[in-house]
């Protein structure tokens, strides 16, 4: 997959939420209420460039000819970067909006599992970040790192049972077209047995 196609794909799968976002968006709301959409905005890129992820360290050959061993795991990295900041702020972008309105929403088995997701996550890119410096064994990142991909799973059932923007339409087809690549990609490593590189 040469990098101008994994770019055009990911443009078009980060536009397809974009727009549909926007269209439901309505006019002349307080600038609080953007403020709670613009953090469900971030939470619906942000497992766009989360699938993104599995597709760049799937091992799979004809993405890795494509990018090259020096280009995927520069784009792995900073890719990675952007969907933990980018999921990092849909809550608190919401939270503050919420303060800000003068309401608090009541905690949800839904928004549990948004947390647990946030949580595994964070810990995933911490130990990528700081594996060198806090000398993190190499077996240990492993394991942390595979945990991410509970990440997508979670994620998904997190967006379709909260997320308006998906009740119906094209994003939610796009949701379980991701989905299948998904599958398609953890089916492969599984089958494959590749292992994950330390990070360098």
């Amino acid at each position: 997959m040469k990098k101008a196609m994994l770019f055009a794909a990911m443009i078009f799968c980060l536009a397809v939420p974009g727009i549909s976002w926007a269209k439901a968006l309505m006019p002349g709301l307080p600038w609080s209420v953007y403020l709670y959409e613009v953090g469900r905005l971030l939470a619906l890129l942000a497992f766009v460039v989360m699938f993104f992820q599995y597709v760049l360290s799937s091992k799979i050959p004809w993405v890795e000819r494509g990018l090259g061993p020096g280009n995927l795991f520069k784009l792995h990295r900073r890719w990675g970067l952007i969907a933990f900041l980018l999921i990092l702020s849909h809550p608190v972008l919401i939270l503050l909006s919420e303060r800000i309105q003068g309401y608090a929403s009541a905690m949800s088995p839904v928004k549990i599992l948004g947390a647990v997701t946030l949580v595994v996550l964070s810990a995933a890119v911490l130990a990528a970040l700081l594996s060198r410096r806090l000398h993190i064994k190499v077996q240990t990142w492993k394991r942390v790192h595979k945990a991410t991909y509970v990440v997508f799973p979670l994620g998904f059932v997190h967006s379709l049972l909260i997320g308006t923007t998906l009740q119906k339409g094209p994003v939610r087809v796009l949701w379980f077209v991701l989905a299948a690549g998904y599958f398609a990609i953890l089916g492969y490593k599984l089958l494959k047995g590749s292992p994950v590189k330390h990070p360098s």
